[in-house]
């Protein structure tokens, strides 16, 4: 006898302080009964409730409105419904938002009697409002930030633009220095004239490659690129540099992914020519092949080159970074802080695997299946 009054105490006791509030009505919305986590929400005394009050007065006005034109119709025609969100009006007039289920019990007498189970939705609502906020928040951010990056590049057009007026001058001085014969005659001025030539390329080539960088700010739609037609528009334009380092292009077929097919000409255009620039003695010779894995395509561009020490690996994709003694090689250093760029954009990863004297191998991966936003 003790363990039954001790099951019964148990199953009150898990009714009266479930998470959830319980509440036993009638169709029209007569409270029988409620638990004491429901009491609790509301800052009512059992008495204030059972008897006194109904279902539908602990509701706002718009709820109230619902229940008896609606939820009261539905109890008596089809004895439950589910997930209804509305707010009760807590003693203290603090509005509480629930979700409610209600099912059909029992009969009394010629009365049907209805269990409803509440769910207390405070903390989910306030989730709710901070990630809306938050959103707000983000998306202003993101307007600021493409226009800050509209703003860059026309910065960035404007700047080249005065900056390649004084490269003209130079070019135009030497040009004249060179064609009056003036140089040959003088071989400290011909020194000085062909270090105002390095300079004025190196500086040009510093601009286009700024003007590169800057492009991949601007939103473009994803579309299907064959990258063995990317690789080999890049080689094309690579021509002048190829045949002049007699080098020479191993190419297996490439994959057709989805992304922006100008810049990832851009990025084998890059890999390529930095596997140009930085050639040992022998001829150049460069191979590009893919593999998929895990949803992914790595594409790998090894070359047989200077090679590179291992604790430089992740410096050389640094914006403006070049390899220790590599004054004399041209470059700006803006290369594979672009290549990186370009593949981050396209929602892969970029690393290189190399060893001094032995060659370097740059690899990058990309998605196999068609990625679901566009570069930003």
């Amino acid at each position: 006898m003790l363990k039954t009054e001790s099951y019964f105490e148990n199953i009150e006791d898990i009714y009266q302080n479930s998470p959830c509030g319980f509440m036993s009505i009638y169709a029209d919305g007569t409270i029988i009964s409620v638990n004491d986590t429901l009491l609790n929400w509301l800052g009512f005394e059992r008495e204030e409730l059972i008897g006194d009050k109904k279902f539908q007065d602990l509701l706002t006005i718009g709820g109230k409105i619902y229940f008896q034109t609606h939820l009261s119709l539905l109890l008596q025609l089809e004895g439950v419904f589910q997930e209804i969100s509305m707010e009760f009006m807590a003693k203290s007039l603090i509005k509480i938002p629930v979700l409610i289920n209600a099912n059909k019990m029992k009969e009394d007498g010629t009365k049907a009697i209805f269990r409803l189970s509440i769910l207390n939705i405070t903390q989910r609502k306030r989730y709710e409002k901070e990630l809306i906020l938050s959103r707000k928040v983000a998306e202003n951010k993101t307007k600021k930030l493409r226009q800050i990056n509209v703003e860059l590049e026309r910065f960035a057009y404007r700047a080249s633009h005065d900056i390649q007026a004084p490269l003209n001058t130079f070019s135009g001085i030497v040009f004249l220095l060179e064609e009056n014969d003036y140089v040959s005659k003088n071989e400290e001025l011909k020194e000085l004239v062909q270090l105002l030539k390095d300079k004025t390329e190196h500086m040009r080539t510093m601009v286009r490659d700024l003007l590169e960088y800057t492009k991949l700010e601007g939103v473009k739609k994803f579309e299907p690129v064959s990258l063995t037609n990317a690789l080999n528009t890049a080689v094309l334009m690579l021509e002048g540099d190829i045949y002049k380092n007699s080098a020479v292009v191993h190419v297996l077929e490439l994959p057709e992914v989805s992304g922006v097919e100008i810049q990832l000409t851009s990025l084998f255009q890059n890999l390529i020519s930095n596997a140009i620039k930085y050639r040992s003695e022998e001829n150049p010779i460069i191979s590009v092949e893919s593999e998929k894995s895990n949803g992914f395509y790595t594409i790998r561009v090894k070359d047989n080159g200077v090679g590179i020490d291992v604790k430089h690996n992740k410096k050389i994709f640094g914006f403006m970074e070049r390899l220790p003694n590599s004054d004399d090689i041209q470059g700006s250093g803006i290369g594979l802080s672009t290549s990186k760029r370009i593949v981050e954009n396209h929602g892969g990863k970029i690393g290189v695997d190399s060893e001094p004297g032995k060659g370097s191998t740059f690899y990058f991966t990309i998605p196999a299946e068609k990625p679901v936003r566009t570069t930003v």
